[in-house]
């Protein structure tokens, strides 16, 4: 599943003439998670057990919370929760209004603002 629905946080997006309710973590989003980076490779649907005609079936539904991501350093895939992506930084994503883009950008002039005034203060205190 390359979009998380249904998930916890989320925000609206019209697919095919309907409203859905879209992670906000999608799918080739690059993060920065304990020093590793890790790409998004998809989200895994919600799997839940019900009972038909005497037997157990296994049943998939949209809203799953876990994530199969890559380690880039090594290349091996794993499983995670969104609770960690969604707190993570990220460093590239490939969501086409480019917003995690954006706020590296804001981040950036603002380290550099910050530099600018640090340096002037301590000029100033010489």
């Amino acid at each position: 599943m390359i979009r998380q629905y249904n998930s916890q946080r989320h925000r609206r997006v019209e697919i095919a003439g309907r409203i859905r309710e879209i992670g906000t973590v999608p799918a080739g989003t690059i993060v920065l998670i304990r020093g590793r980076k890790l790409q998004v490779e998809a989200w895994l649907p919600r799997d839940y057990t019900t009972v038909q005609n005497g037997r157990f079936v296994l049943k998939r539904i949209a809203g799953g919370h876990l994530a199969q991501v890559r380690d880039l350093a090594t290349g091996k895939t794993g499983y995670l929760s969104d609770a960690w992506l969604v707190d993570a930084v990220s460093i590239r994503t490939d969501e086409p209004d480019g917003r995690a883009l954006r706020r590296r950008a804001r981040n950036r002039q603002a380290a550099a603002i910050n530099a600018a005034v640090s340096a002037m203060m301590m000029e100033a205190m010489q």
